[in-house]
């Protein structure tokens, strides 16, 4: 990189977890690098900012009144300055030092909302931080290991497919077995994964199987209905919950998904061109006395009768 930054160092900052550099590698380069000796000060209150900083190398102190006042936290690696200011286009409200030797990567607010644009996982990523500054109105940071363990735990999106995860689908899983059960209704599961998926990885390359992770998700998607609940369950595996549908409408609907994937387009990226990988599918609907974690049990196993049957295929 031309800032002098390298991907090691880039990876400890929070916005850029889960993203992919390459992707975004022409808008780290437009970005500059800052350097601050021990007490040089970088932001004071009541001034524009149109500059984020991240650190990558020293810390930094936050004052809120004055510099003569106790700073109320110190910032390190991987941690940020100044995106409040940018985004609500406010005029900043604290004293921010070096508290040691201090190297900074400075990105202005264009490529900031280009980076936002541009990547899913850097929104999410921006979106978490700004969420916990707001509702931790004692701290204006917290810890890195806690702001990454409870972004894993709280998440609901999945920041590559855009899809639900599945500690948002668990979740949800479990109200609407309870529903089902007390109401009488049919309640089926679709379970898939991709058919070769880490033969591909392997040939190709992760930025292709990320492509395909995305298309797959795309097109299961467009070919339920709206009300219908999917999920990223895990690697390359996507549950579908229906509800109010037994197992003849779960069939028809993995039957959908599963001639959309068949007769896909072949996937481009770069010089290499792959034929569209197929999908096995499993499909269960839930029977007198199964509890919600028996169900998940029983569209896994129908997902491993698929594959033994020679995939791209359903099995129940």
């Amino acid at each position: 990189m031309t800032v002098g930054v390298d991907d090691q160092q880039l990876e400890r900052i929070y916005l850029f977890k889960n993203v992919d550099l390459e992707s975004i590698r022409g808008l780290l380069e437009a970005c500059s690098a800052r350097h601050l000796s021990p007490e040089e000060v970088l932001l004071v209150p009541n001034c524009l900012n149109k500059t984020v900083y991240f650190i990558m190398i020293g810390q930094l102190r936050i004052h809120l009144h004055s510099l003569d006042s106790d700073s109320i936290t110190i910032l390190g690696p991987g941690e940020s300055v100044g995106e409040l200011s940018v985004i609500d286009n406010q005029v900043t409200s604290a004293h921010v030092v070096a508290d040691s030797a201090c190297s900074l990567l400075a990105m202005n607010e264009d490529i900031l909302w280009s980076l936002i644009r541009a990547s899913h996982a850097a929104a999410c990523n921006l979106l978490f931080v700004l969420a916990k500054r707001l509702r931790q109105t004692d701290s204006i940071i917290v810890e890195g290991v806690q702001l990454e363990k409870e972004f894993q735990h709280y998440g609901n999106v999945d920041a590559l497919t855009g899809l639900h995860n599945r500690y948002w689908f668990d979740s949800m899983f479990r109200r609407q077995h309870h529903r089902s059960v007390n109401s009488g209704r049919p309640l089926s599961l679709i379970m898939t994964d991709i058919d070769h998926f880490k033969v591909l990885n392997d040939t190709y390359g992760h930025l292709l199987g990320d492509q395909v992770l995305y298309e797959v998700a795309h097109l299961i998607t467009e070919n339920i209905r709206p009300y219908e609940m999917v999920a990223r369950y895990g690697g390359d595996e996507f549950i579908v919950l229906l509800t109010d549908a037994g197992l003849d409408a779960a069939r028809l609907v993995a039957e959908r998904v599963r001639m959309a994937t068949e007769n896909a387009p072949s996937i481009t990226r770069g010089r290499h061109t792959v034929p569209f990988p197929t999908l096995s599918i499993g499909v269960t609907e839930m029977q007198n006395g199964q509890s919600s974690e028996m169900l998940i049990h029983a569209a896994d196993d129908a997902l491993y009768r698929a594959k033994t049957k020679g995939r791209n295929c359903i099995a129940e």
